[in-house]
């Protein structure tokens, strides 16, 4: 009988070690030839799957997105207003390892979308994910009278998000400074403002 090969597992194990060169080499020095080395597939075979490094970079992206809005899925249940929001903003912060490899792919990933309307469009579509995370949060605030009713919430919610990606980029950056602890007093300080609006 023919082995059975599952095509999906393959391609997420390729974009699995893409996500790992891009955090640890960078995105220069993570070509076919290199990806193939690390996975052991021939160069063909990963060409079978992705047509180009650009398309490969694309997915790995959607892939540590995804699996970032699967934890938070997980971590927010049962959790509503202005809890979930600072439950949401710690899970968007680099304070695990994990989070930080992410936040070094994303960051690459920004560099690229400045100049590609592709990873543009990519990242567009992340950022209105998250703002529509954080303003369904902002009116179950608003709705558990947790914040005024008159506080126009898209505006807030902007803040929130530009500070966040500010303090993630500044903890991959200043990692010695931004510490996991410090990360932590900067979203207590953020989530102040949040609750001085009430």
């Amino acid at each position: 009988m023919p082995k059975i090969v599952d095509h999906d597992e393959r391609r997420e194990r390729i974009v699995e070690i893409v996500a790992e060169m891009l955090a640890t080499v960078g995105a220069e020095k993570t070509t076919i030839r290199e990806i193939a080395r690390q996975s052991g597939y021939s160069r063909g075979f990963i060409e079978h799957y992705f047509h180009n490094k650009e398309e490969l970079i694309t997915k790995t992206i959607r892939w540590i997105n995804e699996r970032s809005l699967a934890r938070a899925d997980v971590a927010l249940k049962g959790k509503s207003g202005l809890t979930a929001l600072k439950a949401f903003s710690k899970l968007s912060l680099p304070i695990t390892p994990e989070t930080r490899n992410e936040w070094k792919v994303r960051m690459q990933f920004w560099g690229m979308a400045a100049v590609s309307d592709e990873h543009r469009r990519e990242q567009s579509k992340r950022i209105h994910v998250s703002e529509k995370i954080i303003l369904e949060f902002l009116q179950q605030a608003q709705d558990n009278n947790e914040l005024k009713t008159d506080i126009d919430l898209l505006p807030l919610a902007h803040s929130l998000l530009h500070r966040l990606n500010g303090l993630g980029c500044n903890a991959i950056l200043r990692p010695t400074y931004f510490t996991r602890q410090r990360q932590l007093q900067a979203l207590d300080h953020i989530m102040a403002e949040f609750i001085k609006a009430r």
